[in-house]
């Protein structure tokens, strides 16, 4: 699909002008937009000369060099800014210092030139967070996570962390275990292991099996989804061999002085002990909302015996387990990950 030319809707506003033309240095490139489709259409006719500025998306003030995409799209952007963004570019740039597009015949338009493999629609978005202009998001998910493995590619750290952050306030987190092995999927594909690793955790919140791992195989390949299965096992694993530790070390720590009808070998009010097995099978269940729930549900059925003072437990007896139960959990998360789960597969 050909690039829309989208400099229409970015904020470089100094160099648009609101009677519908793109300003260059000494040209000016007019364009029609249609209305009715919303797309960019160019003049049919245009001489050799002009013919380097017909893609021109990007003049940015005080360029010195021209990107240019791999679908030939241009960006007219200043030399410092790449080349303080990306050691990888800068390195590019500076093994092709005089090389100017060779079918640029105006003075003005021909500066020296750096081809890149990405697309204009991706070159676009990344020159946004570089020269610190409003950030530009890729209309999918896809793009959006090719997006990061340019980032990612050109070793732009700094940058790699504001489009992560543009990415988590644009897109919903998923609801549901397809949409989120799609994006497992995609930052598999991309080479991004903590989005990887951000989604392996969370479809640990939906139930996934050898039996329905059929049903997933339009979206990812069988062998990804088994290591992915097996990642999932291997941390359960782990959650339950610590959680178990926890309830007979950790959890009586948090709990003192609590009265309860009915407690485990540990000292533990039984329904807090029942609602840590829970989250070793149902890691979901790690909320502080079903905490909450458990206790009212505990509160209704057992709460108005004399002997059960659960209902008046503490906030910071709560905030106390809560922030230990959290370490527990979040600490059996960390020793494993989903390269580790796939290495184990492959010994």
């Amino acid at each position: 699909m050909p690039y829309s030319v989208p400099a229409l809707r970015c904020t470089f506003t100094s160099l648009l002008r609101l009677d519908g033309y793109l300003k260059g240095p000494q040209d000016t490139f007019y364009i029609t937009q249609d209305y009715a489709t919303m797309s960019t259409i160019f003049p049919e006719t245009a001489s050799p000369a002009d013919e380097p500025l017909a893609n021109l998306v990007l003049d940015y003030p005080g360029a010195d060099i021209i990107l240019r995409s791999r679908d030939s799209y241009y960006f007219r952007v200043p030399k410092i800014s790449i080349i303080n963004s990306s050691p990888v570019l800068g390195e590019l740039i500076q093994r092709n210092p005089d090389s100017s597009d060779s079918g640029a015949t105006n003075a003005e338009v021909s500066l020296p030139s750096v081809q890149l493999r990405e697309s204009g629609e991706i070159t676009h978005c990344l020159l946004t967070f570089i020269l610190l202009v409003t950030p530009r998001i890729p209309p999918t998910r896809e793009e959006s996570m090719e997006l990061l493995s340019v980032a990612q590619k050109y070793q732009m750290e700094t940058i790699l962390i504001h489009i992560r952050g543009s990415i988590a306030q644009h897109y919903s987190p998923p609801t549901d275990l397809r949409p989120a092995l799609r994006i497992y999927s995609l930052a598999q594909k991309y080479g991004l292991r903590p989005e990887a690793l951000q989604t392996a955790r969370t479809i640990l919140n939906y139930p996934m099996t050898i039996e329905n791992i059929d049903n997933m195989l339009d979206i990812m390949p069988g062998a990804s989804l088994y290591e992915l299965w097996k990642y999932h096992e291997r941390v359960r694993a782990i959650l339950a061999s610590d959680l178990t530790e926890f309830r007979t070390s950790g959890a009586p720590r948090t709990m003192t002085g609590l009265q309860c009808e009915e407690y485990n070998s540990s000292h533990i009010p039984h329904w807090v002990d029942q609602y840590i097995v829970t989250i070793a099978n149902t890691p979901n269940l790690f909320d502080l909302i079903e905490f909450n729930i458990a206790m009212v549900r505990h509160v209704e059925e057992k709460g108005k015996k004399p002997g059960c003072k659960c209902a008046s437990m503490s906030s910071q007896t709560i905030r106390d387990f809560w922030v230990v139960l959290a370490s527990v959990v979040h600490g059996s998360f960390g020793k494993v990950s989903v390269h580790d789960a796939q290495n184990r597969q492959r010994c």
